[in-house]
Parts: structure tokens; sequence; C-alpha cells
């Protein structure tokens, strides 16, 4: 049984070692030593043997040049978590395409079971964080389907949190009257809600004793561009057939003259004769002024949805702006053909279109006794060109109560008319749906979080996270899920490569 020899320190065994090198080969020398230090002589010539593979390693030439800096990564339990979850969240990756990055990369084989439960933790880890913003929150809802199965999303307006983000087995009063009793036994206070005209969705917001949402203007206007487009791509075709009915009647009447056709050429297979000419003629024109006079409305269209008059800069009033939605639906069934169309869809919608518009105008009630129209007016119109101007407050704008002009552009602001916020949510979501086919719950879950923590790189919220523009603590998405790095290894850096410097012999 091994033992260590305690009277023989580290010292004595340098000193010793060298001089069992020194005098290899002096007949007694090893013996002497042994019976002085009262221990074997193998003891020695072990000894003798490390000293001789130490001194040959230290002096033994090295590799030519500026030595290499290495720097090993010290893999852990932790960090292979931490690793499953950034691929699956940040390169979207599938569970197989995670364990081929871990087997590539880190050179660390794990079984697809095991990814798999590793991600089932860190869901459940999400779905136990809290959710109370500090002030009332405008809402904008949405509905998108993965693998034919409804995903619903709440999204906040002003920062971009996503306040619910969950799969349903349908989208129907039910399904969203029970998102929304969550959210507001979570403690979330929903001021407005905009959406799209989802019946389901609107019918849950009742049930769950919420206001009736607004109706985003974005899908009411694309309907109506695409009719836009309709009318003018058949103006484009009946001018085509109007051309080629002219110059079929042109032929025609050189053949009668002359006998022969003008030149060479296939015939044009369209009507040749005078009056077909001028029905076609008759009816290119009826198209082009379809197509023209739908423009032109949608063009006013889009103005009486706007919070603020072009010109003025006055805050539009709900009557005045449903007054024009009416006049423009007249208009286009004077038009008449599709035009029709689009003026239903502004009968339909047009009271859910200037929904808005109430609270914008109970919002600046009493700043227009305070300011006057005028005034009020002037801060609209700067707020509505605040870029070109160079505005970046409202104070600027009217120096003399800057705090009650603040007020105003808040309103404005406040003004909420479109999903964008739900769209672009959607935009992120479509890599995670292309990857796993469908949106499981489990990425939902830790998508959230991810989403909720993590910084805006660029944009009008660049340097913030939604739960920071929220006011809620927002430390790193990963701390959050307590996937966060230990202190020891995080302030771990790589150094900076020193500047090369000319040696004074070799210039």
């Amino acid at each position: 049984m091994p033992f260590r020899l305690e009277h023989i320190t580290l010292s004595d065994r340098m000193v010793l070692g060298c001089q069992c090198l020194l005098f290899a080969g002096q007949y007694g020398f090893i013996t002497g030593l042994a019976r002085d230090y009262g221990t074997s002589r193998q003891f020695f010539y072990d000894l003798r043997g490390k000293m001789q593979s130490a001194l040959a390693s230290a002096l033994a030439p090295g590799v030519p040049g500026r030595p290499a800096f290495a720097h090993q990564l010290q893999l852990d339990h932790a960090l292979l978590e931490r690793t499953i979850v950034v691929l699956n969240q940040v390169a979207h990756a599938s569970v197989r395409g995670i364990q081929e990055c871990l087997a590539e990369i880190l050179d660390v084989q794990r079984s697809l079971g095991a990814i798999h439960a590793v991600l089932v933790e860190a869901a459940r880890r999400a779905k136990v964080l809290p959710l109370v913003p500090g002030c009332p929150v405008q809402a904008t809802a949405d509905e998108i389907f993965a693998a034919r199965r409804p995903i619903l999303e709440v999204v906040d307006h002003r920062s971009g949190a996503v306040l619910a983000l969950e799969g349903a087995s349908s989208r129907d009063e039910t399904a969203w009257g029970c998102t929304m009793l969550d959210l507001l036994a979570q403690g979330v206070t929903v001021r407005s809600l905009v959406s799209d005209g989802a019946e389901g969705l609107r019918a849950g917001v009742r049930a769950a004793g919420l206001p009736e949402p607004h109706l985003d203007h974005w899908h009411t206007l694309r309907d109506l561009g695409r009719l836009a487009h309709i009318l003018e791509a058949e103006a484009y075709r009946r001018l085509e057939e109007a051309e080629r009915s002219q110059r079929a009647a042109t032929v025609e009447a050189y053949r009668l003259v002359h006998g022969h056709r003008p030149g060479r050429g296939r015939p044009l297979k369209v009507a040749s004769d005078p009056l077909s000419a001028q029905r076609a003629i008759q009816e290119t024109e009826e198209a082009i002024r379809r197509a023209d006079g739908a423009a032109i409305v949608l063009t006013a269209v889009r103005e009486a949805l706007r919070p603020v008059e072009r010109r003025s800069g006055r805050p539009r009033r709900p009557e005045e702006s449903k007054a024009d939605l009416e006049a423009a639906a007249a208009l286009l069934r004077e038009v008449g053909g599709r035009a029709a169309e689009m003026a239903t869809i502004l009968e339909q919608r047009g009271d859910r279109l200037v929904a808005y518009l109430v609270e914008l105008e109970a919002a600046l009630a009493g700043l227009r006794e305070r300011l006057g129209e005028e005034v009020v007016s002037l801060l609209g119109w700067a707020w509505r060109h605040r870029e070109g101007l160079g505005l970046a407050d409202a104070g600027e704008a009217w120096p003399q109560d800057p705090e009650v002009a603040r007020q105003v552009w808040a309103a404005l602001d406040g003004a909420v008319r479109a999903t964008g916020m739900a769209e672009n949510l959607n935009s992120v979501l479509a890599f995670h749906r292309a990857t796993h086919r469908g949106l499981p719950d489990n990425v939902l879950a830790v998508f959230e979080v991810y989403r909720n923590h993590r910084v805006f790189p660029r944009g009008k919220r660049a340097g913030h996270s939604p739960f920071e523009l929220m006011g809620l603590p927002s430390p790193h998405w990963l701390d959050a899920l307590g996937y966060g790095r230990s202190p020891a290894k995080s302030s771990r850096e790589f150094p900076v490569r020193p500047t090369k410097s000319v040696n004074r012999l070799a210039a």
C-alpha cells in the first residue's frame, strides 16, 4: 500500500532528483541515499526518472513565434441547458437540430428525450413568471393558425410586450373569453383593445366584460385597396381591348378600299366594325372613370380615418369622420361596378372604424378648454409633422405650457388604430412555425419570456426591452428563466491581441 514520505519535503525531492541525475552511474550512490533517508532505492530511481522527464519537457525547443492564447471552454450541466434553450429560441432550432449542433460544436452527445426535457423545464419556469403591468395597457389582439390550430395573441401597443400567447382548440367566444379573463386575473388592466373583424374575438371580449374592441384600419384599407387595384386592372384591360379594336377597324377599312390587308402579320381576332370599336371606347372610358373615382375616394377615406386633419392639424371628431365615410360610400355607389363593394365595406364598418376617436375626444376635452381650439390644432399639426420639423418634445412646439402640450401629444399617441405590434409578432413567430411545423405550447411559453425581456436592437424602442418600457423589472431573459451565467464565468474575456512590433535586429 503506497504512502507519503512526510520527512522528505518538496525542496528535498528537487535537490535529490538533481543529485540522482548528476551522479547517475556512480556505484553505491543510490544505496547510500536510501540508507540515509530510510526509504527504498526504487523511490530514488522513480524520482530520477520524473526529474529527467520534467527537465526534458521544460528545456525542449518550443514552437517558433509569439505564444498562442489557449482558452478552453468549461462545459457543465448548466451551460449545456443554457445552450439548448438559446438554440431553441434565438436560432429557431428544432430538437433534432439542437442535437446535431451539440454534437458538432460542443462534441456532446445528447438524446432527443434529454433535450426535450430541458425545453419542457424551461417552459414550466416561464409559465410561473408573474405579469403585472404598472399601468393600464392599450392592447392589440390577433389570431394566427399553426398546424391548423389557432394561436391567440394579445400585445401591448406601446411597449410591444406579449401579454397572452397561447394555443387553443378554437377561436370562438369561449376561447377568447377565457384568455381575457386570465389576463384580468393576473392584474392586467386593459384600457382599450384594437383588433380585426374576427367575430369570436369580439364576442369573447364582450363576455369578459371589457369594452367593445376598436376595428383596426389596416385590414379595411387593405380590402379597399384590393378592390381599387381590381378596378385599375379592369381599366387597363379595357384600354388594351379598345386599342386592338381600333387597329382592327383601321385594317378592315384599308382592305375594303384596296382589296388587301396592309402589310403582313396575323389578323387581330377582335370585332373590326366601327360600332364595336365605338362600344369598346365607351366601355374603356367607363372603366377608367370607375378606377379614377375609386382611387380619389379611397384617398379621401384614408385622410378621414386619420386622427388629425392634414392642413389644419385639428383633431377629428367622430361624427365628422363618420359623415365623411358615409359621403365616401355614397360616391362609390354612384361610381358603380365593383366600387359598390367598397361602399358596402364602409357602410358595415364605419361605426367601428371611428370608435377610437371617441376616446380621443374624451382625452382632449379638458385640454381644449384649457388651451383653446387653435392651440390644440397647432399642437396636432406639429405632432403630425414632428419628424419634418425635428421636434422631439411637445414642449418645443408650445413653450408657454410644455406640460399640457405633452398631454396633448400623449393623447394623440394613444389613439391606437392598427394592430401593427401583433402583426410584427406574427412575422417573428413565422420562423418557429416553419421549424416546428406548428407552434407547440413549450415553444410559445419560452418565446413569451424571450420577447418580453429582449432589448430592441433598432427602431424607436431601441435600447429598451418591452418590460422596461412597461415599468417592470427586466433582467436578461436567461436570468429570468434561471439559466443565467455565473459571475466567475461571465467575467472571462478573450485578451486583446497585442500590436505587432518590429525587431530592431530584423529591421
